[in-house]
């Protein structure tokens, strides 16, 4: 195989965004396209930008990589702007790949028939035969988990992040070689090395925590989904064992929908909370040295990098045991998988405290998950899977019939 050139359609706005972690992420994955094909390997992206926002109409990353902003005002305008500069991209295309199975997705599979090019749909979440996230958004989520099955019946080949997902395609009829796992493994390069003490003493300073202070560690986008309300219940009962423990949320959190002060007086953790926001990428190692414990409440995940992240700087890891988490979270090696039994509010704190109370067995589970990090989700063997797929996905080609569809199942 010599020359390939993927079309790739997203909906994240960095990508168009030069010195992203995301676009360097996308460099990389273009460099490895060149070195695998051993040809001129090129991977054009179509992202949802807002519209005016100060982008030009073609961004050239490098010499493999371009990104076409659309400055679309909705999802469904995304759609047809997407399907609209794809007509305006001049190589000749050898897979269309999306980001999610809905808007990204739809224009994908449109792109891709006209172009007579395999499609690829990717799905880096647990959506099919998801429940909870069904019921986030009834009306909304079982239109779109329409639209989804429709997709996930006629692609070409399927990626997705977890064995759920695996399983749920298997269940409609799926071709097991036209799937593959392949989760984002991209945190141990930016954590490998670690942080500098004064970047830690900065971060320390910032949150405002002495050497001796035991830190529990949540880093992330607040959404209804990480539950943060949950974690507030399992921290209160941290706080009355332990007076001196203290919980700090790293992240954007104007995307909950939850008045995190209000909800922090209400269960009694005021002052022991720290709501700190975003703090940069590359910052982020001396934040998660400062931990002492690494906490996690989703309800559902893909593989979360936070996770990876954490364990690449050596924190224990404490979550419910959640579609997506355990693929990370080895309960007893690296921390512990909180069964949701109805006592798990209990379980959770309590294991909480009893690492933060034992720090030789929060080293030695730390330690590892660095292993399990660095290796089972190395950022230089990912990328070089993730082109693999890729050139699997060109080989096997066009279906010639969709995947039989199978009904939505009830919450």
């Amino acid at each position: 195989m010599s020359m390939v050139h993927l079309l790739m359609i997203s909906i994240d706005a960095e990508l168009a965004q030069p010195g992203s972690d995301t676009a360097a992420r996308h460099m990389r994955y273009a460099d490895a396209l060149v070195r695998q094909t051993e040809g001129d390997g090129h991977i054009t992206i179509i992202t949802k930008t807002r519209p005016h926002a100060n982008t030009p109409a073609v961004i050239a990353h490098a010499p493999h990589l371009t990104v076409i902003p659309t400055h679309s005002r909705s999802n469904v305008a995304f759609i047809a702007d997407a399907i609209r500069l794809a007509g305006q991209v001049a190589r000749p295309v050898d897979l269309v790949a999306s980001q999610d199975p809905f808007a990204s997705g739809v224009a994908a599979y449109w792109i891709a028939r006209g172009r007579r090019a395999p499609y690829l749909l990717q799905n880096f979440s647990t959506f099919y035969d998801n429940p909870a996230w069904l019921n986030e958004n009834p009306t909304r989520n079982r239109a779109l988990m329409i639209v989804g099955r429709f997709l996930r019946a006629r692609a070409d080949f399927y990626r997705v992040s977890n064995r759920p997902e695996y399983d749920s395609y298997l269940r409609a009829g799926g071709d097991p070689a036209r799937c593959a796992i392949l989760p984002v493994s991209t945190a141990s390069e930016a954590f490998a090395a670690p942080p500098d003490a004064s970047a830690i003493d900065a971060a320390r300073a910032d949150l405002g925590v002495s050497m001796d202070t035991p830190l529990v560690l949540w880093v992330g986008h607040p959404v209804n989904f990480k539950r943060i309300p949950l974690l507030f219940q399992i921290f209160r009962r941290v706080v009355d064992a332990m007076p001196n423990a203290r919980l700090a949320l790293i992240g954007d959190l104007s995307r909950s929908s939850d008045d995190l002060p209000a909800l922090a007086r209400e269960n009694g953790i005021a002052d022991a909370l720290q709501l700190h926001g975003v703090v940069a990428h590359g910052q982020l190692p001396a934040y998660y040295a400062l931990g002492t414990v690494y906490v996690h409440t989703s309800s559902y995940e893909g593989v979360p990098r936070v996770l990876q992240e954490a364990a690449s700087v050596g924190l224990p890891l404490i979550g419910i045991a959640a579609p997506g988490v355990d693929p990370i979270l080895h309960d007893g090696v690296n921390g512990y998988l909180i069964p949701e039994d109805g006592a798990h509010i209990e379980t959770m704190a309590a294991r909480i405290v009893a690492l933060l109370r034992d720090p030789a067995t929060a080293r030695r589970m730390g330690d590892a998950g660095r292993q399990i990090a660095r290796t089972q989700f190395n950022t230089e063997t990912y990328t070089a899977a993730l082109v693999a797929l890729w050139r699997q996905a060109i080989r096997l080609g066009r279906r010639t019939t969709p995947t039989p569809s199978v009904r939505i199942a009830s919450p």
